[in-house]
């Protein structure tokens, strides 16, 4: 969900409107219960951060990644990335995925053309078991801000984990 969200992001000049067909259930982000509670499902997450924070201009990122094969394509880019830039809040936010089965990848981001920006947040969703889901009852797929995405000489830099989906908020020191 999120390397679809941010293939949204990369071409957001051509793209004008996208549509999540089932809302609730069978395939949905948020589950419900007949007569019962509703609870966000793991993909939930994903597009709430593209909607709150995507908003803005989306930038065009220039990515160089380690690549891997996989069955039925190569050279696939275990970083998967996308920036927009609200200008109106003085903001800016990274969204990128590390595909990689069992390592973390090193992301580094130039943003020197943002001077007096801070990291706000670092949002990460991961979880080890990839089948994993949430319930009613429990939520052990949801993302926390213990990110360490930190920035140096006008370099953002941090370590993505495994398989993770992960939101770096900038916004200009006030």
């Amino acid at each position: 969900v999120g390397c679809m969200l941010i293939t949204l992001l990369k071409h957001a000049d051509r793209i004008k409107i996208a549509c999540l067909a089932q809302l609730i259930n069978v395939i949905a982000p948020i589950m419900t219960e007949e007569n019962g509670p509703a609870w966000k499902q793991t993909i939930f997450y994903p597009y709430m951060h593209a909607s709150v924070f995507g908003r803005g201009v989306s930038l065009n990122p220039i990515i160089s990644s380690p690549k891997y094969d996989s069955k039925d394509f190569t050279d696939v880019p275990y970083l998967e990335s996308a920036a927009v830039y609200n200008e109106e809040n003085e903001q800016l936010t990274i969204f990128a995925v590390n595909r990689h089965l069992k390592e973390g990848l090193e992301l580094e981001c130039d943003i020197r053309n943002f001077d007096g920006y801070e990291v706000v947040e670092h949002i990460v969703l991961e979880n080890d078991n990839l089948k994993l889901t949430n319930s009613a009852k429990s939520t052990p797929v949801a993302p926390h801000s213990n990110g360490n995405a930190a920035i140096e000489n006008g370099l953002v830099s941090t370590l993505l984990p495994k398989l993770s989906w992960n939101v770096i908020r900038l916004a200009k020191r006030k």
